[in-house]
Order: structure tokens, then C-alpha cells, then sequence
């Protein structure tokens, strides 16, 4: 293309772009397995499985042209030659070998660059037709991405290492001129969304690709690291990533001069939200990218016990056959990544304010432009997703930078916290005086902040998940040995915060007041100590090499002299509040109940519950009460207090287990009235089974056999139900569903004997039966209905009832 002439004029135009076509086709090559089957697009610069989980909400990242979603099998790297590793799945295919010179020359890699560049100078298309920039861009964002040791080092070349810094350094020195350019356009502008979008995805397939690969070097019988690679092998590397992180920020602040000026009225007509402008979703490109980098250097120290020693800079690199050496007694991964792990330290804070300053924003303008009561009132009922599942993938990337500064994030989270809290508390007791009754934008506000806030902190504290296995963060535990009391320890006294507030939302002292509460506050504030209490409250003090004593005294065990019994306690009040206050909120007593099933999963936080005087008045609650709460909430309500029922004295848990089955069978004993098909009826028996399918649910070795009693009690009342409404679809359907949770839930060989074995077997097969005999003569129409989708679930569920029957059975 440099041998062009200049003009031709609509000739030259199309050889131009036709050979950026023929450039883009390559890095997005159609092979051909050789059973010629069928033909698999991919390419061979994908990036690898981020370390942030894709967000299928706002703010999802777009996918790159070409890009492959799996991994990569390097079993033929070493030849080059190989097209495919996998003819049934998609994989990063290797190109001919003779390729290596040309896709690695510098010359060409810089190409790719100009091109785009010269497309943005001929804006009256003398040169290159329209699109061609496009074209331009995507080959830039493939040819940053080239990976493989079957192209760095052909045939276990030891220059491989060598190649590839130098290959890592022309990609640096452009995409810098790439980001220096972004960075000084107007972000916001419809006109720079190619080139933002673009830039951020060639950023993310570089660093992703060159943290896939380990080095072929290796000092102290240790490979080099990917980033110590960088480091030793491009000068550019530092620049290079702060220069990311500066446009990064860029982006947020980017986002927040949208919200300032309003510009989101343009991006989502219904929503209004600027998560849904590309300018977030290139944040979230490189946010993934970020994550990434993090996740490698946590790894790393995790993993990396070796002495100090080991370590020193005058070790002798080893080869091994592999090594080029051409790193020896240059460089080494702990020296690099310590360095690289203070540059993430000082950029994170940076990154952090950005981004809390944009959700702050964001609150306002959400407050602004909400129409009085009812845009909050709308999110409160849950017509909108939770944005601790729309927003993981920020939260997350939010939580990783928190940790790389652990003091400075929690003490500012605390302390944003404290101050809304106050605020808000000084705000109801106006109301409550009659002294401003223009308070409640105010209230909205200060609700919205709170509810970021508290996703953050929760995000920060604890990782998810529930089981024994979910520990507490190290970097919290070792900022909370540095504090010298519970008063100081800012991690104590965020959990505390937020216990203090939702005990203040639910204990309005006035009809009035209450009113201006918030469910959705309660729902996330029940959101963050479902994440966090399992983790902190009892923990076992050997699952840790050192714990403060200011955790232990706050949530350690009565026998570690801690106070957590008492908050566990204190929650079951707060359940039982949230209950009474929030009786139609179905968002919020599902939290609670989520909430309980993951207290549940840890054996020491079950036990005190059930050791606590508050939790037999709780479930007695709940129990007599369950007709006033939303029937969607009722397996659920079953499945905790069964689960948890499990953990009490022998005694107390079969009384617990017999007023749970007399709550489930109370539904079932007006089948036999004179009007079985009053809707009413209809109604208590759909309930009843669904308890029951939460109590089967709940099914574990503490309380088998009184489930198989159940099972037993319970199959002439299914056979009755399918005969009285043969006719029916919604009763049928939930027995046949009951039957599959039997069969999935309930261990057979744990019975006594095989008579009772041969007899359950019996039993559930008896009621498959008889489900199929009801069920015939009832054709399915060839036109796809609700009820045609509805039947096809049927099936699903008789299938999957056979089959989990079939296996305990062989079990």
C-alpha cells in the first residue's frame, strides 16, 4: 500500500480497502475441520476467561470481532503447522509457520496502526472508501492479541521469550499513541465511540494475552512471570499501563460529565442510563482487563512461599532445555510484581474515587429526574434487576481495587457510610417534628447513596458464596490486626453500621415515618449480611494464621470471649421485624429467607441460631403466619426453618419437623370437601405442595427418616390429587413436580431395610403411574401456546423424576 500513488481516485480507493478486507479476514479465518463437517470462525488473538464474570445486564462489554470464548490447547505449538486442536469445538487455531516473519514483523504491526490513522486523514474518501476505518480498527484490536508458542518460539526455540518482548513492545508503542489520542478527545461525543469501544478492546486482548502464556525462562527452578516478562523485556511497560489507568479514569469522568449534562435522555429512552452509553462500556472492557492483572498478582503471592533468598538478583537462570537466559541476573518475578503491586496500589485509589464519585452522581440524577414517588417506588418493588447482579462485574473490579489498599478503602467506606446514616437519621427526626415536609427527595437520596454504598462494603468484606470454605478476605484480616481496638477496626464498625441501620428502618416509630422508609434499602442492607455474616460471624480461629482480637471480640465465639452469638441474635429480630413491617415486600422477605438458608451452610452459625432463645418465637411467627406473607416466599420460608430445624436438640427438632408437615398437610384436607374445585381450595392445595416441595428441598442425613415418613403419609393424598383434578393442569403439574424433588432429594439407601426401600420405589413409581394414565388422551396441539411451553416442562419434570429415581435406586 506505501507504493500506492496518490489519487486513482475510486480504483485506489477500493484496492486500499479490499486489502484491508483481505487483513481482516485473516485475523478472523473460516477453517475447515477435515471431516469438512462444518466450518468454525474464530481467531487466534481471543482473550482468555476473564477474571470478573461477563455481566449479561448493563454495562456488558461488547465481544470482539472474532473472538473465541474457550481456551486454548497448545499441543501443537511447537510445529506451527497445526489448523485446529479441536475439530468439535472452537478453538485458537495456530497458523502455518512460514506466517511467523510476517505476522511478527515489526513493519507489518505498525502497518495496521498507520492505516487507521491515514483513514482518519482522507475524511473525503479519496483513498479509502467509507468503513475502512472500521476494517482498520478491528485488525488492530486481532493483531494485538497474537499469542501462542508455536509463534513466538517455533520448533522450542530459546530465543521465544526474546521475540516475544520485542513483539509486546511494538503493540505498546502504538496502542500508547492509540490511548494518548483517545485522551484528549471529547469521550462523551457520538463521534468517538468507534475508536473508544476499539481502543479499549485492543488493550484488553493484549494484556489478557500476554498473561495467558508463561515465559520460557526460568530463574530458581521458577518460571518468569508474564508481567516480570514485561517489565524486564519493555522499557514502555510502566508508561504503558499508567496510561491505561489514566484512561480508565478518563472514562468515569467521561460517564459523569454525561449525567451532569444530562445527555442520557439520548442513550436509553426508557431507563435513562448512562451504563447503557458505550462509555461505560468501554470502562468495562479495560475493568475486566484490570481485574485480570490483579487476580495474576494475587495468585501469585498466594502462591509464592519460597525464601526471600530464592529470590535474589543474582540468581542463575535454569533452562531446562527451554530458557533463553536471556533474563539471567536481570530480573526476577518477586522483585517485578512487588514493584507492579505498589503501581496498582497508587492507581487504585484513583480509580476507586472515580468511580464512587460517578455512583454518587448518579443517585443525584436518579433523585432529579425521578417523578415524585414512583420511579423509587418502582425500583422498591423490584421491577427493575438487582444491581448487585446488573452491576457484579463492577463491584467486583470495585472490591479488587479496595483490596490493593485495604486501610485507606474501608476507612472511606466507613466514614461515607457514618456520615449518610447520620444524615438520614437527622432527616426522619425532622419528619417526625413536622418541621420539614419537603424532606423526602432529600430521604431518596440519602437512601440511594446508602444502598451504593453497602454493595461496595459488601463486595469489599467477603467474596461470595456460603460454604465452610468462604473465608475472611487476607487483606482484612490483616488490616484488622494492625488496629489497635474494635473502635478502630473501620471493618467491625461497617458491619455494625449497617446492622444499626436496618434496626433504625425497621423500627419507624410512626405509621407517617414508615412510610418513608425504603425496601430496597432493607433488601440489600438483608443482601450484604447474607454475604458477609456467614463469613465473619463464629468463625473458627484455626482456619486462620492470625486474626485480630477485634474481630474475635465483635464476632469470635462465646468460648474466644466475642460478642457474635449476641449479633446473631440481634439479626433474628431484625428477620422478624422485616416480617412485620414488610409484610407485601416480596423482595425483601426473600432476602431474609436467602439470608438464613446461607447461615444455614456453616454448622457453628446454624447451631447458635437454633441455641437462641429468639429463634422458636421466629418460627412459631412465621409459621402462624404464613398466610399474611406473598405464597411465592413459602417453599422457601419451609426449606430455612427445616434446614435449620435440623441443628436443634433431637426433641426440639422433631416438634420443629411435625409443625412444619402439619402446616404443609393443613393445605391438603379440604381436597375431600364438597367443593374441591373452589379456587379457594385450589389455591391451599397449589401452596401445600409447594411447602412441601421446600421441606423435601431441605432433605439431609439429620432428618431422612422423618422425611420418608412424610413420603409415605403423603402418597395417598398425591393419588388423590391426581384423580379428583385429572381435568386440571396447574395441580397435576405441581405433584409431578413434588415427585422429582422426592426423587432428587431423598437418599433411599439410607433406609433400614430393602422391604422399606422396595416400598418408597413402589410408592413414587405408583404416582407416575397414575399421572400418566390421567394424563392421556390429551393431545398437544401443533401450535406453540403458554400451555404447550407449560407441557413441555411437564415432561421435563417426569423425565427428570425417573432419572433421579432410576440412580437412588441403583445407589
Amino acid at each position: 500500500m506505501r507504493g500506492v500513488p496518490h489519487g486513482g481516485g475510486h480504483t485506489i480507493a477500493y484496492e486500499r480497502r479490499s486489502a484491508l478486507h483481505i487483513a481482516d479476514r485473516v485475523f478472523s479465518w473460516p477453517f475447515t475441520p477435515q471431516d469438512a463437517s462444518h466450518t468454525i470462525t474464530t481467531s487466534f488473538g481471543h482473550s482468555r476467561a476473564s477474571a470478573v464474570k461477563g455481566s449479561a445486564g448493563k454495562g456488558a462489554p461488547r465481544q470482539d470481532l472474532g473472538e473465541a470464548d474457550d481456551d486454548d490447547d497448545d499441543s501443537h505449538g511447537n510445529s506451527g503447522m497445526a489448523i485446529l486442536d479441536n475439530s468439535d469445538q472452537n478453538r485458537t487455531p495456530l497458523f502455518p509457520q512460514q506466517w511467523r516473519s510476517l505476522l511478527l514483523d515489526n513493519d507489518v504491526i505498525n502497518l495496521f496502526f498507520s492505516i487507521y490513522e491515514a483513514t482518519l486523514n482522507d475524511q473525503m474518501h479519496a483513498f479509502f472508501s467509507p468503513g475502512s476505518s472500521y476494517i482498520a480498527l478491528q485488525c488492530m484490536i486481532q493483531i494485538s492479541g497474537l499469542r501462542g508458542k508455536g509463534l513466538f518460539a517455533p520448533d522450542g526455540s530459546k530465543d521465544g521469550d526474546s521475540v516475544r518482548a520485542q513483539y509486546a513492545q511494538v503493540i505498546m508503542q502504538n496502542q500508547l499513541q492509540v490511548i494518548r489520542h483517545v485522551c484528549t478527545m471529547d469521550l462523551a461525543s457520538d463521534g468517538s465511540e468507534d475508536i473508544v469501544v476499539a481502543a479499549t478492546q485492543m488493550i484488553r486482548r493484549f494484556i489478557e494475552a500476554q498473561l495467558d502464556e508463561q515465559p520460557f525462562t526460568v530463574i530458581a527452578g521458577k518460571q518468569l512471570h508474564p508481567l516480570a516478562l514485561l517489565a524486564a523485556g519493555v522499557p514502555e511497560t510502566l508508561e504503558y499501563f499508567n496510561e491505561t489507568s489514566k484512561l480508565i479514569c478518563s472514562l468515569l469522568q467521561a460517564a459523569g460529565g454525561i449525567v451532569k449534562s444530562d445527555n442520557t435522555n439520548f442513550v436509553d429512552d426508557d431507563l435513562s442510563d448512562v451504563d447503557n452509553y458505550f462509555v461505560m462500556q468501554a470502562f468495562d472492557e479495560l475493568a475486566n482487563a484490570w481485574s485480570a492483572i490483579i487476580v495474576e498478582i494475587y495468585e501469585w503471592a498466594y502462591l509464592d512461599n519460597e525464601p526471600e533468598a530464592a529470590y535474589s538478583n543474582g540468581s542463575k537462570a535454569t533452562n531446562g532445555g527451554d530458557s533463553g537466559g536471556l533474563y539471567t541476573g536481570q530480573v526476577d518475578s518477586r522483585s517485578a510484581l512487588t514493584s507492579f503491586m505498589q503501581f496498582l496500589s497508587t492507581t487504585a485509589y484513583m480509580i476507586r474515587s472515580q468511580y464512587i464519585q460517578l455512583r454518587m452522581l448518579m443517585c443525584e440524577d436518579s433523585v432529579l429526574t425521578s417523578d415524585g414517588h414512583s420511579e423509587m417506588q418502582a425500583i422498591d418493588h423490584g421491577l427493575l434487576a438487582k444491581d448487585y447482579v446488573v452491576y457484579e462485574d463492577q463491584l467486583q473490579f470495585f472490591a479488587l481495587l479496595a483490596r490493593l489498599d485495604i486501610r485507606t478503602s474501608v476507612d472511606r467506606l466507613h466514614e461515607s457510610l457514618r456520615s449518610r446514616c447520620s444524615a438520614l437519621q437527622s432527616e426522619f427526626a425532622r419528619l417526625e417534628r413536622a418541621i420539614d415536609s419537603g424532606s423526602q427527595r432529600t430521604i431518596d437520596l440519602l437512601h440511594e447513596q446508602i444502598h451504593w454504598i453497602v454493595l461496595m462494603v459488601g463486595y469489599t468484606l467477603a467474596d461470595s458464596g456460603t460454604s465452610e470454605r468462604v473465608l475472611i478476605p487476607r487483606q482484612v484480616t490483616k488490616y484488622s490486626k494492625t488496629c489497635t481496638s474494635t473502635e478502630q477496626d473501620h471493618t467491625v464498625q461497617a458491619i455494625l453500621s449497617m446492622l444499626q441501620l436496618l434496626q433504625f428502618e425497621l423500627s419507624a416509630p410512626s405509621p407517617t415515618v414508615a412510610s418513608y422508609c425504603s425496601p430496597l434499602l432493607a433488601e440489600t442492607l438483608f443482601w450484604a449480611l447474607r454475604r458477609i455474616a456467614p463469613v465473619y460471624l463464629l468463625f473458627d480461629r484455626s482456619d486462620y494464621r492470625e486474626v485480630s482480637q477485634s474481630l474475635v471480640a465483635a464476632f469470635g465465639t462465646t468460648l474466644d470471649g466475642g460478642n457474635g452469638v449476641a449479633v446473631v441474635g440481634g439479626i433474628l429480630g431484625l428477620i422478624k421485624s422485616a416480617f412485620e413491617q414488610w409484610v407485601s415486600e416480596e423482595d425483601v422477605l426473600q432476602m431474609c429467607i436467602d439470608m438464613l438458608l446461607a447461615f444455614a451452610q456453616r454448622a457453628s452459625l446454624a447451631q447458635a441460631i437454633t441455641e437462641s432463645p429468639l429463634f422458636a418465637p421466629l418460627m412459631q411467627f412465621l409459621v402462624g403466619s404464613m398466610h399474611r406473607f406473598p405464597e411465592t416466599t413459602h417453599s422457601s420460608i419451609v426449606e430455612a426453618l427445616a434446614v435449620l430445624c435440623c441443628h436443634s436438640p433431637s426433641a426440639e427438632h422433631e416438634r420443629g419437623f411435625a409443625e412444619l408437615k402439619s402446616l404443609i398437610l393443613g393445605g391438603f384436607g379440604q381436597v375431600a370437601a364438597a367443593q374441591p374445585q373452589d379456587p379457594r381450595v385450589i389455591g391451599r392445595v397449589l401452596d401445600g405442595l409447594d411447602m412441601l416441595d421446600g421441606m423435601l428441598a431441605a432433605a439431609n442425613f439429620r432428618n431422612m427418616d422423618m422425611v420418608f415418613d412424610m413420603l409415605f403419609e403423603v402418597q395417598p393424598i398425591f393419588e388423590q390429587l391426581l384423580s379428583t383434578y385429572a381435568s386440571d393442569e396447574s395441580i397435576p403439574r405441581k405433584v409431578i413436580q413434588a415427585v422429582e424433588s422426592a426423587c432428587r432429594y431423598v437418599d433411599i439407601s439410607s433406609l433400614p431395610d430393602n422391604e422399606h426401600m422396595i416400598r418408597l420405589s413402589r410408592n413414587l413409581r405408583s404416582i407416575l403411574s397414575i399421572y400418566q394414565k390421567t394424563r392421556q388422551g390429551q393431545v398437544v396441539t401443533s401450535q406453540v401456546n403458554a400451555a404447550d411451553v407449560e407441557s413441555l416442562g411437564d415432561v421435563t419434570a417426569l423425565i427428570s423424576a425417573i432419572s433421579y429415581l432410576v440412580r437412588n435406586e441403583m445407589g
